[in-house]
């Protein structure tokens, strides 16, 4: 989702005003938004940077590429004419251009099937470089559902609800021919904080509230202490699906 070294001669995106826009509410299932990612020892980020992916249903899905329609209608734009101006040769050899829809179909690990739901990724520069050419540290802005700003010590937990604003920026790569719409991450707003290693009902397969037993009928006396509680699953993510196996 970040510019390719050589693909930016002849773009005019990076000058132009952005509007920015904010996601509807989705669950983060990787997020890089308190400490600086650098990648695997695989597919290393150098630079480092901030990001996170938001997981949404298909209808809030639809609504955030509804939102940025006009982005997505300038992205197939610029790819198209960006091809146009590669060499015969590049653009017989690539054949056709293709353009890369925002949003990535999830599957179940298991049973490889559909779940419904739509990985979005947003990312940015963990540092950028100011008007002076100075090194500046880039910080995500964190708020609460209040909108106050917040300052965690660790990353959301797996599974907790927030809201995303983002800018979206079209990119072309010519080595490839791809186009289409980098996510830029600017805030993030946390509506529902899973800490660190917790995990919600719905992250265990429990898809819908019952009528019936609640934690808030219990009396102090039944319940037992957080640091005497015993963990369920044999890792701290309960078995999460690791970032690096995310079609991205």
């Amino acid at each position: 989702m970040t510019n390719t070294k050589g693909n930016t001669k002849g773009n005019t995106e990076d000058k132009k005003k952005r509007v920015r826009h904010t996601s509807p509410k989705g669950e983060s299932l990787f997020s890089h938004i308190i400490d600086i990612d650098y990648g695997t020892k695989d597919y290393p980020d150098k630079e480092g940077s901030y990001n996170i992916t938001l997981r949404l249903n298909a209808a809030n899905a639809e609504k955030l590429k509804a939102s940025i329609a006009d982005e997505l209608e300038e992205a197939v734009e610029n790819m198209e004419a960006r091809f146009a101006e590669l060499k015969p040769a590049s653009r017989k050899q690539l054949g056709q251009p293709t353009f890369i829809e925002p949003g990535t179909e999830e599957y179940e690990r298991d049973t490889e099937e559909p779940t419904g739901n739509y990985l979005f990724r947003f990312k940015t520069r963990a540092h950028y470089e100011d008007r002076q050419g100075r090194k500046r540290d880039r910080h995500v802005p964190v708020f609460d559902a209040f909108q106050s700003p917040v300052k965690l010590k660790e990353e959301p937990g797996f599974g907790s609800v927030v809201r995303v604003a983002f800018t979206a920026v079209p990119y072309f790569v010519d080595a490839t021919g791809r186009g289409g719409l980098s996510l830029y991450l600017d805030a993030v707003q946390i509506i529902k904080l899973n800490k660190m290693g917790e995990r919600s009902a719905s992250d265990y397969g429990f898809a819908a509230e019952e009528d019936g037993f609640s934690a808030d009928s219990l009396a102090d006396e039944d319940v037992v202490e957080e640091s005497s509680t015993a963990s369920v699953s044999g890792s701290e993510d309960g078995g999460a699906v690791n970032a690096d196996d995310l079609p991205f």
